[in-house]
């Protein structure tokens, strides 16, 4: 089983994992308030740990206007398709700088249609595009 995946459920870290193509960083599951700096047009790729088959899923909350956030969720099947259910998966988030400037988004682990309970984790990313 994943390394990460055995780490439970945490929020992000800035332990920095290898550079990915087209100037991306990807970091893994750990602590909060990380700051992170990115180039104007390079991605950031997180991965946390979730069961989406609870209900609970990772959520923007907040996105500044200096980067685009897009979610998915990597494959924990034999042949690459959708996750597999009832298993904990790993959900995927690329932020990509847009435009210089400060910017902070703010992911939660909550189950959507519950709009008056505190998500259960809070991913705070302190981004400073260049």
């Amino acid at each position: 089983m994943n390394a990460i995946l055995m780490m439970g459920l945490a929020v992000c870290s800035a332990e920095a994992m290898p550079r990915l193509g087209g100037g991306g960083v990807a970091v893994r599951p750990a602590a909060q308030m990380q700051h992170h700096e990115l180039a104007v047009g390079a991605t950031l790729h997180l991965e946390l740990p979730g069961n989406p088959t609870t209900g609970y899923v990772w959520q923007v909350a907040e996105c500044s206007p200096q980067v685009e956030v897009s979610l998915g969720f990597a494959s924990d099947s034999d042949d690459g398709g959708a996750p597999i259910c009832g298993r904990p998966t790993m959900t995927t988030v690329d932020v990509t700088g847009k435009s210089a400037g400060k910017a902070v988004v703010k992911l939660v682990y909550s189950r959507p249609w519950e709009k008056d309970k505190e998500p259960l984790e809070t991913c705070v990313l302190n981004i400073t595009v260049k």
